[in-house]
């Protein structure tokens, strides 16, 4: 009887293992889980190149050369020297001129173009604002009309904006008017900057 008992535990024993053993040949491997690492995320910013600020001078140039916006003409821009002084306690201390290395030395970080209709009732200014970091191609903000309904439509009746970021640089297309806005011609007018920017060969 004991040796029966031993045998069994033996045989049982034998078929265990080979079970064990035939489960973990049929299983498939777990897929491999990656993690974004610092190098990652490095090698993503060498394939999404800032623009230095020279590139960033001229592609402002090109699109106050070709940007075209229906209904509007362009009436001024700022291309050429200019600087703005700020105070330091608004840019976190940071700097005194919205110029790249903060000093009147270096260049400018902003510039904008100024766009009319007939009328003359209504303005358009497109903003451009250089940075040092990768931001990405993409929609930042869009004037919304939540929270208090009578200010908003108020101010939504005035004026409307839009704001997206090309690599490094900040665009926000502002839309002015003496009638009633009109949110189309704001999102016209971001179409044709982003079909600038697309075409642009830098």
């Amino acid at each position: 009887m004991k040796r029966r008992g031993r045998m069994f535990i033996l045989i049982s024993s034998v078929f265990l293992i080979a079970g064990c053993t035939d489960e973990a040949a049929t299983t498939k491997p777990k897929a491999e889980v990656k993690t974004a690492t610092h190098t990652n995320q490095k090698i993503d910013e060498k394939h999404h190149q800032v623009l230095r600020h020279e590139q960033y001078e001229k592609l402002f140039e090109h699109m106050n050369r070709h940007v075209k916006i229906d209904r509007f003409q362009l009436k001024a821009s700022t291309v050429g020297d200019d600087f703005t002084v700020v105070d330091r306690a608004l840019s976190f201390g940071k700097r005194r001129w919205l110029t790249v290395d903060g000093t009147i030395d270096s260049g400018s970080t902003q510039e904008s173009l100024y766009f009319e209709n007939k009328k003359q009732d209504t303005q358009l200014v497109i903003h451009f604002a250089y940075t040092d970091r990768y931001i990405g191609n993409d929609m930042i903000q869009y004037q919304s009309n939540d929270g208090n309904k009578e200010l908003n439509q108020e101010l939504s009746n005035r004026s409307d904006l839009i704001m997206i970021s090309f690599k490094n640089i900040i665009i926000t297309v502002e839309q002015n008017t003496l009638e009633k806005v009109d949110p189309d011609t704001t999102q016209r007018a971001v179409q044709q900057v982003i079909n600038e920017l697309e075409n642009y060969k830098h």
